[in-house]
Order: structure tokens, then sequence, then C-alpha cells
């Protein structure tokens, strides 16, 4: 049995049952909407793995925007449009709008069974595939990391660091909104039971310099007197 979450929307309660008997053998979790507003509103409370549109709600292409606004908040969560639409023109606008998949009223409940299961399974493989994949890059705040080419962005500008400044930065930026003593500095980036702690001072200076607007008065790279220092990567 699944344990998905989808959201039908659609102002026809003839359809939302249709749809709730295609699937409710699945164990799938089905809320219901018929409007935008309603769907707004459960859309914060409640996470969903998959959309079901109609088209024309109380407008005639409130679908439409609806899926746009669906996509501005999660670009990746599968949409399935469910409409009595059946022109080249309409199916056209809605995938590309943002559906994965178009079907047209009156549909078959067992191939919308199906399309419903498939697409929840390539969505799954999808998100599996992502939280297994490495990743080459650390963002956090105004800052950027890229991992592969050992370079650092602020604002998306560049920012030329020595390396040594950079194993100190790419240490902030893994930790960041966390005070740490220069001893903890120095044996994680410096890799050295002996703590300098005037090389710690001199470093952090250097990267003030670069990343810093004003040095003087430094707001993402803090000193925490009588502990070390923090780095908080919005400089709030």
């Amino acid at each position: 049995m699944r344990d998905e979450k989808i959201l039908v929307v659609d102002d026809d309660p003839a359809i939302r049952r249709l749809i709730w008997k295609s699937l409710q053998s699945t164990g799938i979790l089905i809320y219901q909407s018929d409007s935008i507003e309603k769907t707004l509103d459960i859309m914060s409370r409640v996470k969903f793995d998959l959309f079901l549109l109609d088209i024309s709600l109380e407008h005639e292409k409130d679908g439409y925007h609806l899926a746009q606004m669906i996509r501005e908040q999660d670009p990746l969560i599968p949409i399935i449009f469910l409409s009595g639409k059946k022109s080249e023109e309409d199916i056209i606008t809605g995938l590309e709008t943002g559906a994965d998949y178009y079907m047209t009223k009156p549909f078959s409940p067992a191939l919308l069974k199906a399309q419903v299961v498939a697409t929840l399974d390539r969505a799954q493989v999808i998100h599996a595939q992502q939280q297994k994949r490495p990743t080459n890059e650390i963002k956090v705040g105004d800052f950027r990391f890229d991992k592969v080419r050992y370079q650092l962005f602020k604002k998306e500008q560049l920012i030329h660091l020595s390396s040594k400044e950079m194993q100190l930065m790419q240490f902030f930026m893994e930790n960041p909104d966390q005070v740490f003593s220069k001893e903890q500095i120095y044996r994680s980036v410096w890799n050295d039971g002996k703590v300098d702690a005037n090389t710690i001072m001199v470093f952090i200076n250097y990267l003030r310099n670069k990343i810093e607007d004003n040095p003087k008065e430094a707001k993402y790279l803090k000193t925490i007197w009588g502990v070390g220092y923090t780095f908080l990567p919005s400089g709030k």
C-alpha cells in the first residue's frame, strides 16, 4: 500500500468522487479542492506528492495559473491535468505550463490509476537519485562554494582566494552560524594539534578583506570576544 498524498482540484464533485474511487485501492491519501483559494490554503498545511488539476475552475484558465503557482513553490512536483479540453492547442498549453501528463475527460479510471502510480514511482526514483548524487557545491546565504573548480562566489561574483583561505572558507561554509574557538579552527583546517593563534588571526583578516563589504565592520565573519569566531552567511 502506498502512503503518498495527492491533491485533486476540480470544481465538479462527480469527477472528484470518480477519481477517489479510481485510486482508493492504492492507499494513496486523496485530498480535494474546487478552487485556487482552497488549494493554496490546503497547500500551506500539507505537503503533496502529486497534483491532479482541472483547467477550468472558476475562470477559463484557472488551472494553468494554479499550475504555475505550484511550480514556483516546487519545480519538481508532478502535475497531471484532467480536462474536458481536447484540442491540440489546449494539450500543448497544458504541457508548456508545467504538466507532466495531460488526460482528457471522460477518462478511463484504470488508465488514470496506472498513470498516477507510474508518475509517483518515477518521482520517487528521481528523488532517490538526487539524494545519492554527491553535491559539488555549498550554497549558504550570499555565498556559493564550487568544490569542483575550487572557487568561491559572493552574490555570484567570483572572489579570488589562496588555497588556505579557501580551506578556511570551506570550513566556515560547512558549519555556518556556529561559534568556533581558535583551537577548533586550527585543528580542523591546519590539521595540527599545536595551535598558532596568530596564524588564525592573520587568515581571518585576509578573509575579511576579501568577503566583507567593509572589513572594519565585519558582518559575515564575526569575532565572538573571549570565544572565537562565527560565520553568518547572510550577514545578519
